[in-house]
């Protein structure tokens, strides 16, 4: 697991609503990093979910949470595509909102994701962080671990939690 909590993890309020800003700076083309993030046979091997599709285009699209089964499958949406800088989808009532900066071969990653509940920013940003580390073993050609759903506190979940709530001045209980 990559230790290194995100330098500059940035929680804000927009409209009523939060959003954790992530940043990471990926040793890999932007090409690479969008089909990872876009491709529907690449997704599992580092994200939490399952997809019934590439989310390459608008429209509709399932999501499935991977090793949580007692979580439902929710009806997302591809908001807006802009192939490779752009993706912005909506999973349940949630938005995420992934923005690509290419910089030579390396990539700055910004996620961008938009809830109701200011109490879950830590526990979205260990798992987001969990995730961001599978991202970068699968574009560097790991085979990576499952690091997400019931799998996270294997990998550190509960340390990444509490410091990141201590950076992000959310102090609720686990």
């Amino acid at each position: 697991m990559n230790s290194n909590v995100s330098a500059n993890p940035r929680l804000m309020q927009e409209d009523g609503d939060w959003v954790l800003v992530l940043e990471r700076m990926l040793e890999h083309p932007r090409e690479e990093v969008w089909a990872a993030l876009t491709e529907a046979g690449q997704i599992p091997s580092w994200g939490p979910f399952t997809t019934d599709r590439d989310l390459t285009a608008t429209g509709p699209v399932r999501l499935a949470h991977i090793n949580m089964p007692e979580e439902d499958v929710k009806q997302g949406y591809v908001l807006e595509v802009s192939a490779p800088h752009l993706l912005v989808f909506r999973w349940g009532t949630d938005i995420l909102r992934w923005e690509l900066h290419g910089e030579g071969d390396n990539t700055v990653l910004v996620l961008r994701h938009r809830f109701a509940d200011r109490k879950q920013a830590p526990s979205y940003a260990a798992g987001w962080h969990l995730c961001l580390d599978g991202l970068i073993g699968v574009l560097a050609g790991k085979d990576m671990p499952s690091m997400v759903g019931h799998n996270a506190m294997k990998y550190g979940w509960n340390e990444l939690y509490a410091k990141y709530a201590e950076q992000l001045g959310v102090r609720e209980s686990l």
